[in-house]
């Protein structure tokens, strides 16, 4: 059953086709199921929910890619970009990878919002941050990390 509605789908078309510069590669980190087999504490309930709406997104452009690395299967993978659990998505445009930007869980309601805003930032190569706040940011002398939870409700 699709996640997204046919209306959705086609303001998503739309939209992508405007605002895509690049194109951009969505890297799955899952679990490839093996129908209803699954080892304990491997488990990964949304993961199904997850392939069905990034297979749903990349067929509204084609300048969007989808690759899958199995996490249990390919770990080296998801070591190189720093992914400790699933299901998460990094991206790619072109041989850049930004693997500082990462999902983990379904980007789902207020979340796929901005979901959508990092696919295009980083298509355009463009941060979306107000110039005060990057100039703000280069003049730190050290590295963070900047974690944002959402959820629902």
């Amino acid at each position: 059953m699709p996640i997204l509605q046919p209306q959705e789908k086609q303001a998503l078309k739309t939209r992508l086709r405007k605002e895509l510069k690049r194109e951009i590669t969505i890297n799955l980190y899952t679990l490839r199921s093996a129908g209803l087999l699954f080892l304990p504490g491997r488990e990964c309930p949304s993961c199904p929910q997850m392939h069905e709406l990034l297979e749903e997104i990349v067929t509204l452009s084609p300048s969007l890619n989808l690759e899958y690395f199995d996490f249990y299967t390919q770990p080296e993978e998801a070591q190189n970009e720093g992914v400790d659990r699933i299901p998460c998505i990094t991206f790619k445009a072109g041989e850049q990878n930004y693997p500082n930007i990462k999902y983990y869980g379904v980007p789902s309601g207020y979340e796929f919002a901005a979901f959508l805003e990092d696919i295009i930032s980083i298509s355009r190569n463009v941060s979306p941050l107000q110039l005060p706040t990057r100039k703000a940011l280069r003049r730190l002398d050290k590295e963070i990390t900047v974690k944002v939870f959402v959820t629902p409700g």
